[in-house]
């Protein structure tokens, strides 16, 4: 899921440099001091770590094979750890592109902790640079979510629930998480993706509706899963336990507008960036989850207890 998002994030940018300079137009000398257009980001549930980067020049980034003038580059790459001043040196490699083109992927493995700040260096052989800084987002009290009512309708076959996420304006990946168990064992869990649905409220928070029966039908097979891999009796009497709601927090500067990313708006030069003498975005990703108790709606769910 890491590359995928790193793709969308990365066809977003790009489009935007894209958009913004022609091949005629960037130069290495004549660009306003901008060396390199980066994309990428620090998750705190991953150890190791990708960026994408591309040289700012007269030609327009188009490797189309590995023996391609344009496989070399000019850059040394580094991230520190703003709190303990351990540097860390990215490595380089040319990789293919879902497209078939090949691009410059920087890797480093090590570990990020919420609400610190690394610092990104793009080092060019004559000393030029393109620099960024990310703070690691973190949500340290308990009940970060506004829970609605529980709604039920009224012949009971639909069940709904408004979740309401305040000061987080934008959340990347929403996941709803249910635990269910047999009549004999610990429970299990299963997660139920829902990609950034929802909007942005009016107090620039966030609001979901988490639709509990439509979810049912992966907590069944996950259910079944169980049952298939002999986990669990074929006959074992399940129930409901609980639920929660997981969210990725893209950190404070990571805000599009109006809390969309669309292409369009962001291909706009300067609407989402926090590159210094450059392009692009360099972001971090954080976690929050919380869980309740709803086994008061096993059986209405339609489970044995």
């Amino acid at each position: 899921m890491r590359d995928r998002i790193l793709l969308k994030l990365t066809i977003l940018v790009f489009a935007s440099v894209a958009l913004s300079c022609s091949d005629t137009t960037i130069d290495p000398f004549e660009n306003d001091g901008n060396y390199f257009t980066v994309y990428g980001f620090l998750d705190d549930l991953e150890n190791t770590h990708a960026l994408r980067v591309i040289p700012v020049t007269r030609r327009v980034e188009n490797i189309q094979s590995p023996n391609d003038d344009q496989r070399i580059i000019d850059a040394v790459v580094y991230t520190t750890d703003m709190s303990t001043g351990v540097r860390t040196k990215w490595t380089h490699k040319l990789e293919q592109l879902s497209d078939g083109s090949y691009g410059h992927i920087f890797r480093a493995s090590f570990l990020v902790s919420a609400q610190k700040r690394y610092k990104l260096e793009i080092i060019r052989s004559d000393g030029k640079m393109t620099t960024a800084t990310t703070k690691v987002p973190y949500f340290g009290q308990e009940n970060l979510y506004e829970l609605g009512p529980e709604v039920i309708s009224e012949d009971s076959s639909h069940v709904y629930r408004d979740i309401k996420i305040p000061n987080v304006p934008s959340p990347w990946e929403i996941q709803s998480k249910y635990f269910w168990a047999p009549d004999v064992g610990n429970d299990l869990w299963v997660f139920v993706p829902k990609g950034r649905s929802g909007h942005r409220t009016e107090d620039g928070g966030w609001q979901i509706r988490v639709d509990i029966s439509a979810d049912q039908e992966n907590v069944r097979e996950s259910v079944q899963e169980a049952k298939n891999l002999n986990w669990i009796a074929e006959d074992a009497a399940i129930a409901l336990v609980a639920m929660g709601l997981q969210i990725r927090i893209l950190d404070e500067g990571w805000d599009p507008p109006n809390g969309i990313f669309d292409p369009e708006t962001l291909a706009q030069p300067g609407r989402l960036s926090n590159v210094e003498n450059g392009y692009g975005y360099f972001g971090s990703v954080g976690l929050y989850i919380r869980e309740w108790d709803i086994s008061h709606l096993s059986v209405l769910l339609g489970y044995d207890f």
